[in-house]
């Protein structure tokens, strides 16, 4: 199926009525359709990709949630994008390290209460 084929049958369907359990999944989904859009890859590469993925994954049991299913679509994906050197797993490491770092900040101003407004300073 041609890319433009399938997003003509997505948006014949609507969008709308897609339906993800998680919203990573969803953001996960989300991407590959913009990354696809980008003209990073094709969604035939993409479904290769995916298939190839399912395929290694199935050797070592089934896919049965779709936690499983998704995790393939991520190693799809990134496989692509690595293979593109538009992506590289060092980066992921480091942009986890500095979202973990804002999150424990933000965490400690709050035991702080540098965020919180205080009864004084309401007139």
């Amino acid at each position: 199926m041609q890319s433009d084929t399938l997003l003509t049958a997505l948006r014949q369907t609507g969008f709308e009525n897609l339906s993800f359990n998680t919203p990573w999944s969803a953001r996960l989904f989300g991407m590959t359709l913009a990354a696809s859009n980008k003209q990073l890859f094709t969604l035939q590469q993409f479904q290769a990709a995916l298939i190839d993925r399912i395929k290694e994954q199935e050797k070592g049991g089934c896919i049965t949630t779709d936690e499983d299913y998704y995790s393939c679509w991520l190693e799809a994906l990134q496989g692509l994008l690595e293979a593109r050197n538009l992506w590289q797993p060092d980066q992921l490491r480091e942009r986890e390290a500095e979202v973990v770092e804002a999150g424990e900040h933000r965490q400690e101003q709050q035991r702080k209460g540098h965020h919180v407004v205080q009864p004084e300073a309401v007139q």
